[in-house]
């Protein structure tokens, strides 16, 4: 104990360090040395954490109070200096890496609030879950032997995963069984994608879909641009909604292929003028097609590097909401004990100029991320905004995140559409229409399998597939019974509100089940406002194209 004790002060020490400056004492003519302010408070903080250990009325661990403590102090500075213990730190390296040890498997909650867990998607072929016979629909309701019923989603990730080459077991419910399923499985090192999408959403229009940006992001872009076949593309959505951020030199990779050479991507300035620094494409364009790149009040970061980047050269139109306004670079240090300490050493400039970072003076974590997310605050006022210019003229402001060229709002879930949703019965009801269980579902013409991976079929018969599933009235009513079987109430007014989403939702979780994730995802993207609006928008980027062009020709 004394040995924790003595590391996670050092945490405190390293941290207050960063924070406060160096850990010297000060001398005056004529006296004794004095101590400094630093020195006096950890003193301070040191007899506190031993008086609290000795007389509070029950045991609190060291590391609960030191870390949080550390954690209190970055927020102190700015939203995004944050400390890590060592399992998230070792998470977040495993995040930057895109790689982690596990099982191979994507878990849901089976009910909100329980613990029990759901695999939602069939195993990716070649992992430990996909040898093992892991399937879509699989409920985990123990590991190591005990129940997870009262555990977070957090907690059960965190026991799957582990050291590569050690073993986990849990227990499977599975319905065409009696018994529970016990499953012993060897970890190992499973990859991590970054841009999951890549496809044709139309004849000779590309979509892509990045998630974050990791060490890999840009390698992983290359190869789904190189599978489009980047000459013959006619135009290209680059979709950056919900995507946090990561590695800032990865967004200076991602943005590279659509910019001339040299052209800025973004600027760092530190605590003076002298610390600034531009750093701009190296490579020529490689992707001369019109372009349309998707942000959301969740686009953060390094998402706003790249949009800021795009948009300030005039090089595509941005289209969706205003982001999320994250303009400070983190330093990240590894500290003791496995832990690490991201602290906030520069901020970050767009091309024309532009700090996007958000206010944060006076806000509470909360306050800084609600206001963020419901677009509050100066997100929605210009008038007091830093205003800048693009390279041809038009105008575009600094604070508060980037606004997009084009606003296009979310749908927002219904009430009853969002309890749909949580409650998973898309998924459930999907399943029952791929087993054939469902006689108005009996006509949609799908294999017959032994198992619940993906069919292995070729494109014309997933078209067929397409065109078979048609929800039919008989339909309709038979998942009204469905919904009243789970004890889900509703109006017929909600309902006739919802059919459209309902239809879609299930067809999604249909394909997921029968397909993969892909193929699931672009039916949930054929009824996207903001994805259809962008396909509209590409004759406008070609302008633009076009148009910024020739200012370099000019110049």
């Amino acid at each position: 104990m004394k040995r924790n004790i003595e590391i996670i002060i050092a945490v405190v020490v390293l941290a207050a360090a960063f924070a406060g400056g160096a850990l010297d004492r000060k001398v005056s003519a004529g006296s004794a040395p004095q101590k400094s302010q630093t020195a006096q408070f950890l003193e301070n903080y040191t007899e506190a954490i031993q008086l609290i250990q000795k007389n509070y009325a029950q045991p609190v661990p060291v590391d609960r109070m030191v870390y949080g403590s550390v954690r209190r102090m970055l927020q102190t500075l700015d939203p995004h200096s944050n400390f890590f213990d060592p399992r998230e730190f070792s998470n977040m390296r495993e995040e930057q890496h895109s790689k982690y040890s596990g099982l191979g498997i994507r878990i849901r909650a089976l009910v909100p609030g329980s613990g029990r867990v759901v695999i939602y998607e069939p195993p990716d072929p070649g992992t430990p879950a996909y040898r093992k016979g892991l399937r879509a629909g699989d409920v985990i309701s123990k590991v190591e032997g005990e129940s997870i019923d009262d555990w977070t989603t957090d907690e059960v990730i965190s026991h799957l995963r582990g050291p590569k080459g050690t073993k986990v077991r849990i227990s499977i419910d599975r319905p065409s069984m009696d018994q529970p399923l016990d499953v012993e499985i060897t970890r190992e090192e499973i990859k991590l994608f970054t841009v999951p999408y890549g496809f044709f959403i139309r004849p000779a229009i590309g979509y892509v879909k990045i998630d974050r940006f990791s060490e890999t992001t840009s390698d992983e872009l290359s190869e789904k641009l190189s599978d489009l076949g980047t000459k013959n593309l006619k135009g290209l959505i680059l979709d950056l909604r919900d995507n946090p951020g990561g590695l800032l030199q990865q967004a200076i990779e991602v943005a590279d292929p659509f910019l001339s050479k040299n052209k800025v991507v973004v600027s760092t300035k530190g605590r003076d003028d002298s610390t600034k620094k531009n750093i701009v494409a190296p490579g020529a364009m490689q992707i001369n097609c019109p372009l349309v790149v998707l942000i959301n009040r969740s686009s953060a970061s390094a998402s706003e590097i790249v949009a800021g980047a795009i948009q300030d050269h005039d090089r595509g139109l941005v289209v969706g909401e205003t982001s999320f306004g994250k303009g400070l670079v983190q330093s990240v240090y590894p500290l003791e004990n496995g832990a690490g300490l991201a602290l906030t050493t520069a901020k970050y400039y767009t091309p024309s100029g532009r700090l996007i970072q958000r206010g944060y003076t006076g806000d509470t974590v909360f306050e800084y991320y609600y206001s963020a997310r419901t677009n509050k605050k100066e997100n929605g006022d210009n008038s007091k905004r830093e205003v800048a210019f693009t390279d041809i003229g038009r105008k575009v402001y600094g604070g508060g995140g980037i606004n997009p060229d084009i606003t296009v709002e979310a749908r927002e879930l219904t009430r009853f559409e969002l309890i749909l949703t949580t409650k998973d019965v898309f998924f459930e009801y999907a399943r029952h229409i791929k087993n054939g269980e469902i006689p108005a579902a009996q006509h949609i013409q799908i294999p017959k399998q032994v198992s619940d991976e993906p069919l292995k079929i070729d494109e014309s018969h997933k078209e067929a597939i397409k065109k078979s599933f048609e929800f039919t009235p008989a339909l309709v009513e038979d998942f009204k019974k469905f919904l009243q079987s789970k004890r889900i109430d509703f109006t017929e007014g909600e309902f006739a509100e919802g059919l459209d989403f309902i239809k879609r939702r299930v067809k999604q979780e249909l394909f997921i089940s029968c397909f993969g994730l892909e193929d699931g995802f672009k039916v949930g993207i054929e009824g996207d406002l903001q994805v259809l609006k962008a396909l509209s928008l590409l004759p406008e980027a070609e302008q633009m194209l076009l148009s910024a062009n020739y200012q370099q020709k000019a110049h």
